[in-house]
């Protein structure tokens, strides 16, 4: 059996610190979807001076400082609030996810930042708005597709420079089809309408797909006042798509990232400097845990390239980290029952073979809960001290079919599945 685990249910803020393993957890957080490099130097410098100088890109696309002190909060909060990276007299805001080119690259009529700041300012004079369940999600996607997996409550997809479509999760198949400038009045809308439905049973309908299930699509829309038509949702874009230089008509962009998402302070400043340099004005954080850089020209988008590959981040989508997905474990997580990362590169090209259609061929998890990667994996690891169970084609909390493998053992495992599914007669 495996060992209990505590789900928090609630994701670290600025607001609301998360006591881990080691030390406090915080998020920075902006109204906007992409960060300056200013900001960006900013959250290293944080992370150093009131941290222990590592950050963590979320599947929310949020920077999450690791390792602050109870006597180096109050410094961290006001250099966030600084740089607009903190805004206490909201407390909790609503989660938004962006996806596609900002500012001078994209559409005049789906400029993200610009749709981002609509919705804030509408959610800053309705309180009702601030005031929905932890970890509901909105998703803003203006690149076809590209946060299509989100798991998102509410999903935005633009459909061409002046329409996008409005759907919601429990609801597939069908969308609000709205023009560009009403996309932030019926996202408040649909939201107005799911704190009502939810009144009654707050602690259990905590997210849209929830609500539409216990209520309907239709009680859904009645309250809100909007009209869906069917629509096909789209397919989504993998991560392995965005990594490196990337051209979309007259937009070039850059897609780095770092083993699991974990930065060290020292290589964000570095990322933000190879910005600047090259006349980049804004990073996107991404779902994908992978940094967007629009650049001016492919020269520009090399060279951020070459800077990178010289801090060994990822940068391309055939780099066999990519594989591997791995929470922090022991000791940073109290509920890790062991180190996950130690390993990660020795196992990434055997989990490379391994890999589905997601990309992912090994899960290492620290307990049961498997945060990191809630769905099945090829193979998947759980800490057991300093071994591993292992799990065949299941989550972290099935059954293993072994258990007790030290790192040798768990090589050999992984080899032995690479070759059956390379030749699967043998």
């Amino acid at each position: 059996m495996s060992p209990a685990f505590e789900i928090k249910g609630w994701c670290p803020s600025t607001h609301r610190p998360m006591e881990s393993g080691d030390g406090l957890l915080i998020r920075a957080k902006s109204k906007e979807s992409a960060l300056t490099p200013a900001q960006l130097r900013a959250v290293a410098e944080i992370a150093t001076d009131c941290g222990n100088g590592l950050v963590d890109l979320t599947q929310r696309a949020q920077l999450q400082l690791r390792g602050l002190r109870a006597e180096t909060l109050e410094d961290a909060r006001r250099r966030l609030q600084k740089h607009e990276l903190y805004f206490p007299a909201q407390g909790s805001r609503v989660d938004i996810l962006s996806g596609g080119f900002h500012g001078k690259s994209a559409p005049a009529a789906f400029d993200v930042n610009a749709l981002v700041a609509e919705f804030r300012l509408l959610e800053e004079r309705d309180a009702a708005l601030r005031g929905v369940p932890p970890k509901f999600l909105i998703s803003l996607d203006a690149a076809g597709g590209a946060l299509a997996d989100a798991q998102a409550d509410i999903r935005i997809e633009a459909i061409d420079a002046t329409r996008a479509a409005i759907c919601v999760a429990g609801a597939p198949g069908f969308g609000a089809v709205v023009p560009a400038e009403k996309v932030a009045a019926t996202t408040t809308a649909l939201m107005r309408a799911f704190m009502k439905l939810r009144a009654d049973w707050p602690a259990e309908l905590r997210r849209m797909r929830r609500v539409v299930g216990e209520h309907g699509l239709d009680s859904l829309l009645r309250e809100a006042g909007v009209a869906m038509q069917p629509y096909e949702w789209r397919a989504p874009i993998s991560a392995h798509a965005v990594l490196g230089v990337k051209q979309q008509e007259s937009s070039i962009s850059v897609g780095v990232a770092a083993p699991c998402g974990r930065w060290r302070a020292r290589d964000l400043v570095a990322l933000a400097e190879l910005a600047e340099l090259h006349g980049c004005d804004l990073l996107t954080p991404t779902h994908w845990r992978v940094f967007i850089v629009p650049a001016d020209s492919l020269e520009a988008a090399q060279r951020i390239i070459d800077g990178a590959r010289a801090l060994d981040l990822i940068i391309s989508g055939s780099d066999p980290r990519l594989s591997v997905v791995a929470c922090p474990g022991a000791p940073e997580c109290s509920q890790g029952r062991g180190p996950t990362r130690a390993a990660l590169a020795r196992l990434a090209p055997l989990a490379q073979k391994l890999a589905g259609e997601d990309g992912v061929g090994l899960h290492i998890s620290g307990c049961a809960k498997g945060c990191a990667h809630p769905g099945a994996a090829p193979v998947t690891l759980i800490a057991n001290g300093e071994r591993f169970n292992l799990v065949d084609r299941g989550k972290a909390g099935d059954a293993p079919r072994l258990e007790g493998l030290d790192i040798d053992a768990v090589e050999s495992a992984l080899a032995r599945r690479a070759e059956e599914k390379i030749c699967p007669t043998h």
